[in-house]
């Protein structure tokens, strides 16, 4: 079987990961597997990059930031992909993340009905069937059930754009563009997203279910003493970590994560791990980690906190969560998206933004002891979140795809 996989990134980011985790699986079951990407580099050797870094900053400019038309650009790198697809011939094509700039959706699309390729589509956030956000769930926008189109967020979310919103004309294009394709497969990553997705302009493909993974050899308990002095953090009292791919003001996250700390007793720490670019300053009982160097690193972090503070109001799966978990480490979540699915009994959900209800969810964690639910978090990853069984999984749809 040859399988072709198109994600925005190669080894890399979120996605890139598991996209080379799959593709890894793919080669010792014997299949032959190719990689298309098209930002950043790879020390993946069977991949193809789509365009060139000048052709896609000249996308992300003029196509997606002035005209607000992303997916518009990146016409000649596009057509130079798929005549190099033609010579691979794949049997399967499975996208996963396709919004940033690096390809032109007319083409890959045309081209899929064109050749009547069997289709693949992992969603991890909402953009394939919005005219252009990522998430709706926070402004609690419903537009994209029928026609989007006037979007309340059409600077923010998704592809940045600074002068129009393009988003009914996006969303007219991509029910242009999915109408038509043979077999397309869905893959969603939660409860939610499947239940979102199935009354959106991708309801007449057929559904799966499959939740994100862990790598369950790069996360585990490890108290290691040495880190309280290495991050600065207080061993006298009760960590809480959170973490977050940034803490700006475009989310509420940061905000919440204020709040928080503004009524934490002097017993406890808030730790919060990520790029920071608010320009509000911390608060005295707050320390921030900038980058971590390593899963292992991380885990120590993840295992020295009484528990993981969940901020999220806009989470399709909340790896974050399940890796704390895995770590030993109860969390309390807002109750929004998927994030009390990922966590379920193992740890707390309260009301969306409810700060003074996740901290008295904090202080039964610590009444209860953390070793209470250390044991339940870790056998929930095991059950639900391993890379082996899940990656199984999409390759079973793979080959039921290619019959």
């Amino acid at each position: 079987m040859k399988v072709l996989i198109i994600n925005v990134n190669c080894g890399h980011g979120s996605t890139g990961v598991m996209a080379v985790e799959i593709a890894e699986m793919l080669e010792r079951m014997n299949h032959q597997i190719f990689i298309a990407y098209g930002q950043g580099s790879t020390d993946f050797k069977k991949s193809f990059r789509i365009g060139t870094p000048l052709e896609n900053k000249i996308h992300g400019l003029w196509n997606t930031r002035i005209l607000g038309e992303e997916g518009t650009g990146t016409y000649c790198g596009t057509k130079k992909f798929l005549e190099w697809v033609d010579g691979f011939k794949p049997d399967v094509v499975h996208i996963m993340t396709l919004h940033s700039n690096f390809i032109n959706y007319r083409l890959l699309f045309n081209y899929l009905k064109e050749r009547q390729l069997p289709v693949v589509w992992s969603l991890y956030d909402c953009w394939p069937f919005t005219g252009k956000c990522t998430h709706f769930a926070e402004v609690g926008c419903r537009k994209w059930m029928t026609a989007c189109k006037n979007c309340p967020q059409w600077k923010s979310s998704g592809p940045h754009t600074w002068l129009f919103d393009k988003s009914k004309k996006m969303f007219n294009q991509k029910k242009e563009w999915i109408e038509g394709l043979k077999n397309l497969d869905v893959i969603t990553c939660s409860n939610w997203l499947d239940g979102e997705a199935r009354q959106s302009i991708l309801m007449n493909a057929n559904f799966h279910m499959i939740y994100n993974w862990i790598d369950m050899a790069k996360f585990k308990e490890d108290h290691d003493d040495t880190i309280y002095e290495r991050y600065g953090l207080d061993k006298n009292k009760k960590i809480l970590v959170s973490v977050s791919a940034g803490w700006d003001d475009r989310t509420t996250r940061y905000a919440d994560a204020l709040r928080l700390s503004d009524i934490l007793t002097k017993d406890y720490q808030l730790v919060i791990i990520g790029t920071k670019t608010s320009e509000r300053e911390l608060h005295d009982n707050m320390v921030h980690i900038n980058y971590v160097n390593g899963t292992a690193e991380l885990s120590k972090l993840y295992s020295c906190a009484t528990a993981f503070v969940g901020f999220s109001v806009e989470d399709t799966f909340g790896k974050v969560f399940a890796e704390a978990m895995l770590c030993g480490t109860p969390a309390v979540v807002f109750n929004a998206t998927a994030c009390p699915e990922v966590v379920g009994d193992t740890g707390y959900a309260v009301e969306r933004h409810d700060v003074k209800a996740m901290f008295e969810k904090v202080k039964e964690i610590v009444k209860n002891g953390r070793e209470y639910y250390s044991e339940r978090c870790k056998q929930r990853v095991y059950d639900r979140y391993t890379m082996e069984s899940n990656v199984n999984k999409y390759i079973r749809i793979y080959e039921n795809a290619c019959r």
